[in-house]
C-alpha cells in the first residue's frame, strides 16, 4: 500500500540534472536543489581558488620585480666599485709611468751634468798643466 502512495517520477532537466517527485510521506525532495547547492559551494571554492591563484601570481610578479630591482641595484653598486678600482689602477699606472719617465729624465740630466763636470775638470787640469809649462796628453783608443 505504501508503494501506491509513493510516486516516483524522474524527468531529465537541462544540464543533465534530474528532479525526483515525492517520497512516501509526501515530501518533495529535489536532486536538482542538492546538486545546485553542491555546485554553488563548488563554484564558491573555485572562485576562492581563482582569487587565491591571482593573488599568488601578483605576489610572484611583485617578487620578480623586486629581484630585478635588486639585481640592477647590485649591478650599479659593483659597477661603481669596479669604476673606482679601474680609476685607482689607472692612477697607479700613470704614476708608475711618470716615475719611470722622471727617472729617465733625471738620468739624462745627471749624465749631462757629469759630462759637463768631467769636461770642466779636464779643462782645469789642462790649464794647470799649461801654467806649469807642461802639456796635457790625451791618448785616444
Amino acid at each position: 500500500m505504501e508503494a501506491s502512495r509513493t510516486k516516483s517520477v524522474a524527468a531529465p532537466r537541462k544540464g543533465g540534472h534530474t528532479v525526483a517527485a515525492t517520497t512516501a510521506k509526501g515530501r518533495q525532495t529535489s536532486q536538482l536543489a542538492a546538486t545546485s547547492t553542491f555546485n554553488r559551494s563548488g563554484q564558491q571554492r573555485q572562485a576562492t581558488r581563482i582569487k587565491y591563484d591571482e593573488e599568488m601570481a601578483e605576489r610572484e610578479s611583485d617578487l620578480r620585480s623586486i629581484e630585478i630591482t635588486k639585481m640592477v641595484s647590485d649591478w650599479a653598486a659593483t659597477l661603481d666599485e669596479r669604476s673606482h678600482a679601474k680609476t685607482a689602477r689607472r692612477y697607479v699606472a700613470t704614476k708608475k709611468e711618470e716615475m719611470r719617465l722622471a727617472n729617465q729624465e733625471l738620468t739624462a740630466v745627471r749624465r749631462a751634468q757629469l759630462q759637463a763636470l768631467y769636461a770642466a775638470e779636464q779643462q782645469q787640469y789642462k790649464d794647470e798643466y799649461e801654467e806649469m809649462g807642461m802639456t796635457f796628453y790625451k791618448e785616444r783608443a
